[in-house]
């Protein structure tokens, strides 16, 4: 069944440690390509305790470019920046797009996410490795290895419709889906701090209904500068520990949706 949104504004959030390297390129991309996009963007940079220049880049690209900066004191993890996005995201557009700031995810993608939501054939929008017309360019192969196994382990065990690919970070939810799961999930929707994070939100969303779509897109990890700081051997334990949690959550039964404004003032009060 279609639910399409009236997307006038969407939050681009960009949960950042270390990134000095490749955040400047990211977000004069976002600013360069979204220009011409049918819709008002702001981009929320969380700056999880970095120890280099990324909250300084971020406040110097908000004189030029819409732009809010939230920091934590101390590094948290990847899931807590994703959450600490998301919470803030919500709340500032109708829908919220995540993308890695290594500058890996090309925002000239965003625009195609946001249709499949406007046009009501998808909750969340997922940039897909596994789609035909995908390509992905300097990925290590232990990577390749590792999204692989995600995927032809969560098709046996848990199976999403449409989903592939369980672990990319680029992404686009509906923010009215959003307010569903924190309504539902109490004071923390995410309690993975590795990059396993990005599984346990995916299952979360399914847990709430949550429709997803895949798009085809080009992943340039090429392109990235920086060191990546994803540790495989942590990441696959904290995967069974994901899965052994979502393993006997039933779907919840759908309700007849709030607004967002609604849903918003609700979870305000």
């Amino acid at each position: 069944m279609k639910t399409p949104t009236q997307v006038n504004d969407i939050a681009i959030v960009l949960p950042a440690y270390n990134e000095e390297k490749d955040l400047p390129v990211l977000l004069e991309n976002i600013r360069t390509k979204l220009a011409d996009m049918p819709f008002k963007y702001t981009v929320v940079v969380v700056d999880d305790g970095s120890k280099d220049r990324t909250a300084e880049i971020a406040r110097e690209a908000a004189k030029i470019m819409p732009l809010q900066l939230i920091q934590h004191e101390v590094n948290k993890g990847l899931g807590e920046g994703i959450q600490t996005g998301l919470r803030a995201g919500w709340h500032i557009g109708d829908v919220v797009v995540v993308m890695d700031s290594d500058n890996t995810h090309d925002p000239i993608y965003i625009q195609d996410m946001v249709k499949v939501i406007q046009e009501g054939d998808a909750d969340v929008v997922i940039a897909s490795r596994f789609q035909a017309a995908s390509v992905v360019q300097g990925v290590p192969f232990f990577r390749q290895v590792l999204s692989w196994g995600c995927f032809l382990m969560m098709k046996t065990l848990l199976p999403y419709r449409n989903v592939r690919d369980y672990s990319t970070g680029f992404r686009a939810y509906r923010s009215l889906t959003l307010g569903r799961l924190i309504k539902n999930s109490g004071s923390r929707f995410i309690e993975e701090s590795s990059f396993a994070c990005m599984l346990e939100l995916l299952l979360s969303l399914r847990w709430v209904g949550a429709r997803a779509v895949e798009i085809p897109y080009t992943l340039r990890y090429d392109l990235k500068v920086g060191i990546s700081k994803m540790r495989i051997l942590r990441t696959i334990r904290r995967y069974f520990n994901v899965i052994g949690k979502h393993w006997a959550k039933d779907v919840l039964p759908q309700a007849e949706e709030p607004s967002l404004s609604e849903l918003r003032a609700q979870l305000r009060a």
